[in-house]
């Protein structure tokens, strides 16, 4: 589990601050943005009304 967090958090420094990240390490950090910001909108937000 240590080892799952310190690569979450490598990756997540490679793609915000140094910003030589691969592809792979892109996804991973869309992802864990993402999928609780949606998670966020769908539960307080609403879809605009036409």
């Amino acid at each position: 589990m240590k080892t799952k967090l310190s690569n979450i958090k490598r990756d997540l420094y490679n793609v915000f601050v140094i910003g030589n990240a691969d592809d792979r390490q892109l996804a991973k950090a869309y992802f864990l943005i993402a999928i609780p910001l949606f998670t966020l909108f769908l539960m307080f937000g609403h879809f605009p009304q036409y």
